[in-house]
């Protein structure tokens, strides 16, 4: 499948990620071949180092499953566990799945997810987390596609009391995908 990386840059730059997703973008960016996805291959965790408590990799089969194949501490924390290994739509409200399902299957297929999450801090003030899904070049020996999620979430803001919009476990109202097959 083609892909068009200037699509994805464009994406960025029309629409800047928030200031703690910009490393994960910039560097899944530079890892671009020409106009070739990134590989999961070439995905070094020591190069977002700082991001990593916020960040996960799903495995998804477009149309038919994701799971958790990892997670990093601050998602662990929101969620009350690590579902790694676990099927990620039976941890979603069941009138939520289908359309987390597409979304993530999109991903799959080569699209980047932007979300914003709504929470409230612990004063009471909304807050904002933008959540992004950067899908990596799919195996050609499987059906299997990795996507990479980044959340702009702070764990410290967080009044776990207060149930906004967004849940842990509800999809994001707002959301858009791009699309990066030319």
């Amino acid at each position: 499948m083609d892909f068009d990386k200037q699509i994805a840059i464009r994406c960025f730059e029309e629409s800047p990620p928030s200031v703690d997703g910009k490393p994960v973008v910039d560097y899944w960016l530079s890892l671009w071949r020409g106009d070739a996805l990134p590989s999961r291959a070439d995905f070094s965790p020591k190069s977002v180092v700082k991001a990593l408590p916020a960040v996960a990799i799903f495995d998804v089969v477009p149309d038919k499953s994701v799971s958790c194949r990892l997670m990093g501490s601050t998602l662990t924390q929101a969620i009350g566990q690590d579902p790694k290994g676990q099927d990620w739509l039976s941890l979603t409200r069941s009138e939520d799945r289908l359309t987390r399902l597409q979304r993530w299957s999109d991903a799959a297929r080569g699209a980047i997810g932007r979300g914003l999450r709504l929470g409230f801090r612990e004063s009471g003030a909304k807050q904002y987390s933008e959540e992004l899904l950067l899908p990596f070049a799919a195996s050609e020996d499987s059906d299997v596609h990795q996507v990479f999620y980044h959340i702009s979430w702070k764990q410290s803001a967080f009044d776990p009391t207060r149930v906004g919009v967004d849940a842990v476990n509800s999809i994001t109202r707002e959301f858009r995908v791009i699309d990066l097959r030319k």
